[in-house]
C-alpha cells in the first residue's frame, strides 16, 4: 500500500525538479508549451443575454458614470441598444464574463439589436419638450373666461403658437414641443358662433354655392371655386389664365352684431406675384341686393388692414388664421362681410385660398366635458407651427393600452404596444405604409418624448427604428474590444460563387471604364488580371500580351505594370460589395484580403490591406501587399 503513495510522490518531485531546470535553462519554454484557446465564432444575443448585460456590474458602473442607468435597465425589456447605449461599449463585459477562458486573438461576431441612426425628424422628436397648457393660458385665449379647454372656434393651432413663444423665448429653428391640452368639440354655452362656414359641403372644382352666401363676379368671368387638399375643402380664386381684369366677391349672409363679437378666418397666398392678385375684406350695413350694380353702389368699409396673410416661402403658404377683428363698434347693427379678389391675367395672378370664416360671440363659461389631446408643434425660426409629420398618442390611447399614468415605460415596451395602436388606427394600411409615432416614456424619474417609426410589411407593423447588426469583438491584451476590421479570404476555387462575385465586381469596373481589356467571356480582364472563372489573378505575361493590348511593351514593363496596378483593383470590389461600411471614431477599420496569384508555374497566396476612410471608400495601406509565407 505504501508503494502506491511513494511512487506518485517521487514522480511529483521529479516533475518539480524538471520545471525548475527548464525555467533556468530554456527561457520562454512554458509559454511555448502552454495550450492556447484562440477561437473564432458567431453568436446571436438571446433575450436573456440582454438582461445579463443590463445586470453586469461593469456595465452598471459605466452607465452610472454616463448618466444612463435608466437606459441600461430598460435594455432588459427593450432588447435593443441605442445611440446613447451602444452595443459596441456594453457587449465586451458580457463576452469577458461568458468566454473568460479565451486567449488573445480570439474573435466573436455578435449579432444584436441596435436602433439605427435617427432621422432629423426623429432627433427633433426625441429632444422635444413637454408642455401642459395652464389655466392661465386658457383664460388668456378665451379673453378672461374660465374655460379650461380649446374648441373649434378657439383652437390649439390658433393659440398654442403664442403660448409657446412666451414660454420658449430661446427656441432654435427645428425645436419641437409636445403640447398637452384639453379639447371640446362643443362650444361653451351661449358662445355658438353667429356665423361659421368651413365650406365642407362644397364640391371640389365647382363654383361655390351656399344658401345665404353670394358668389358674384363684377369684372371678368371667374367665380370663387371649391378646392380640396389633403381631405380639407376650402374656396379659392385666381386670375391665372383669366382673360384680362378680374374682380370677384364672396359675400356672407347678414350678421346681427353683438358686443364682443370678432371676425376670424383662415387664408393663404399661392404662386405669389408681387404685382398683384390680392384679397380685400370689407363690410356693408346697407347691402340689400346682390347684383353687380348693387354691390358697386353699396357703401363698403375696408378692414383689410386687420388681415395679415404671409408671403409664402414656397409655392403655397399654409391655410391658417390671418384675422381676429373686434366687431364691438358695430354692436346692434346687421352687416354683410365681403371677401373680394382683385387681379389680372397679365401679371397679377396670385392665388387666394380662404377657409373657416367665423363670427364668434364673446367668450362664455361652461362645464362641458373635454378630452386631453397631445399635439406636436415645431419652431420654424420665426413661429411655432402644428407639426403633422408624426402621430402623437393622446390620453385615451394610453388608457386603451392599459396605462393609468399616460405614458409607456419599461413594463410596457413600445414595440409591443405601438404596432397594435397602428393596426387599430389604420385597419386598411397598405404594404410599405410608414408612420412615426411620438409618445411619452417614463424612465423611472420623469417623462420624456420618444419616437419610433414603423412600416407595414407582410401584413404586420414592423419597426424600422431597430436594425440587426453583426459586429466583431476581438480579445487583445486580455480585454474584449469592438473591432470592425474584417478578413476576406478569396480561396482559389473554381465554382466558389462568393469569391467569383468579388472578382466579377473588379472585371465589371474594367468593362465600364476600359472595355478593351475584358476578354470575350466577360468574366476576366487583363487590366488587373482578375479572373472570376479561376478565382485568382493571372500574372502570366504571355496571357496579358495575348489580348493584343500590350504589344508595344516589354515583358519587364508589363510585369512591373501588373504590380503597380494590383492595389488599385480591390477597392472596386470593396465599394461594390461593402458600400455600407463606414469609419468608426477612434478605430482604424482595416479590411485584409487574402488572395491567389498564378504566375504560370504555381499559385501563390498573397495578402493586402485597406483602410475605411469614408462611407464605402477604401484606401490602400502602404506596404501591406505581401506574400503569405
Amino acid at each position: 500500500m505504501k508503494r502506491n503513495y511513494i511512487i506518485p510522490a517521487m514522480a511529483s518531485l521529479l516533475m518539480l525538479g524538471a520545471c525548475g531546470y527548464n525555467e533556468d535553462n530554456f527561457e520562454g519554454l512554458d509559454e511555448m508549451t502552454r495550450p492556447t484557446n484562440v477561437f473564432k465564432k458567431d453568436y446571436t444575443l438571446t433575450d436573456a443575454d440582454y438582461a445579463t448585460i443590463a445586470n453586469n456590474s461593469t456595465n452598471k458602473a459605466l452607465a452610472e458614470a454616463a448618466g444612463l442607468s435608466g437606459e441600461l435597465s430598460a435594455l432588459k425589456t427593450s432588447l435593443t441598444f441605442t445611440d446613447e447605449l451602444p452595443g459596441t461599449e456594453y457587449i465586451p463585459a458580457f463576452l469577458a464574463a461568458t468566454w473568460y477562458t479565451g486567449d488573445d486573438g480570439s474573435a466573436i461576431k455578435v449579432t444584436y439589436n441596435q436602433r439605427r441612426a435617427s432621422t432629423a425628424t426623429e432627433k427633433a422628436l426625441n429632444a422635444a419638450s413637454i408642455y401642459s397648457v395652464s389655466n392661465e393660458d386658457y383664460e388668456t385665449a378665451w379673453g378672461g373666461a374660465k374655460n379650461s379647454f380649446f374648441t373649434p372656434s378657439e383652437s390649439a393651432s390658433k393659440h398654442v403658437p403664442d403660448i409657446l413663444k412666451a414660454n420658449y423665448p430661446a427656441a432654435a429653428e427645428g425645436d419641437m414641443v409636445l403640447v398637452d391640452y384639453n379639447y371640446s368639440e362643443q362650444e361653451p354655452s351661449g358662445n355658438a358662433p353667429a356665423l361659421s362656414e368651413g365650406f365642407d359641403g362644397q364640391t371640389n372644382g365647382e363654383n361655390v354655392a351656399i344658401d345665404g352666401w353670394h358668389n358674384v363676379t363684377t369684372v371678368g368671368t371667374y367665380a370663387w371655386q371649391a378646392k380640396s387638399y389633403s381631405g380639407n375643402l376650402y374656396i379659392q380664386q385666381s386670375a391665372f389664365k383669366h382673360d384680362g381684369e378680374l374682380e370677384s366677391y364672396m359675400i356672407t349672409p347678414a350678421v346681427a352684431i353683438e358686443s364682443g363679437m370678432r371676425l376670424t378666418f383662415d387664408a393663404c397666398y399661392g404662386n405669389y406675384k408681387a404685382e398683384g392678385g390680392r384679397l380685400s375684406v370689407l363690410y356693408s350695413e346697407n347691402l340689400k341686393d346682390f347684383t353687380k350694380e348693387a354691390i358697386a353702389a353699396a357703401t363698403w368699409t375696408d378692414i383689410t388692414s386687420a388681415v395679415n396673410i404671409p408671403v409664402p416661402d414656397g409655392t403655397y403658404g399654409t391655410l391658417a388664421n390671418v384675422c381676429d377683428y373686434d366687431l364691438s363698434t358695430l354692436a346692434g347693427k346687421k352687416v354683410c362681410f365681403a371677401f373680394r379678389y382683385n387681379g389680372n391675367s397679365k401679371n397679377a395672378t396670385t392665388t387666394v385660398q380662404l377657409d373657416n370664416v367665423v363670427v364668434k360671440k364673446a367668450a362664455g363659461t361652461s362645464d362641458l366635458k373635454s378630452t386631453q389631446v397631445s399635439d406636436l408643434f415645431q419652431f420654424n425660426g420665426t413661429d411655432w407651427k402644428l407639426f403633422t409629420g408624426a402621430l402623437s398618442l393622446d390620453a385615451a390611447d394610453y388608457k386603451a393600452m392599459g396605462s393609468n399614468y399616460g405614458n409607456l415605460d419599461s413594463s410596457m415596451a413600445p414595440d409591443n404596444y405601438l404596432p397594435v395602436y397602428l393596426s387599430q388606427r389604420y385597419p386598411y394600411a397598405q404594404e410599405e405604409d410608414q408612420y412615426t409615432v411620438a409618445y411619452k416614456y417614463y424612465d423611472g424619474k420623469s417623462n420624456s418624448v420618444k419616437c419610433a417609426t414603423y412600416m407595414m410589411q407582410a401584413g404586420k407593423w414592423v419597426t424600422t427604428t431597430v436594425q440587426v447588426l453583426t459586429n466583431q469583438f476581438v480579445l487583445t491584451n486580455g480585454k474584449w474590444n469592438y473591432d470592425p476590421s474584417t478578413v476576406i479570404d478569396l480561396p482559389v476555387e473554381k465554382g466558389n460563387a462568393e469569391v467569383s462575385a468579388f472578382y466579377q465586381a473588379i472585371t465589371d469596373w474594367v468593362k465600364e471604364n476600359y472595355p478593351k481589356y475584358v476578354t470575350g467571356y466577360g468574366n476576366n480582364d487583363y487590366y488587373y488580371g482578375g479572373s472570376a472563372y479561376q478565382n485568382n489573378f493571372d500574372f502570366r505575361v504571355s496571357a496579358w500580351k495575348g489580348q493584343g493590348t500590350y504589344n508595344d511593351m516589354s515583358d519587364t514593363d508589363i510585369e512591373k505594370l501588373m504590380w503597380e496596378r494590383l492595389p488599385e483593383a480591390f477597392p472596386h470590389a470593396l465599394e461594390a460589395l461593402y458600400g455600407s461600411v463606414t469609419p468608426v471614431d477612434g478605430i482604424d477599420v482595416i479590411y485584409t484580403i487574402n488572395f491567389g496569384i498564378y504566375d504560370g508555374s504555381a499559385t501563390v497566396t498573397w495578402t493586402i490591406q485597406y483602410k475605411v476612410v469614408a462611407a464605402g471608400k477604401f484606401e490602400y495601406v502602404a506596404e501591406s501587399l505581401k506574400k503569405v509565407e
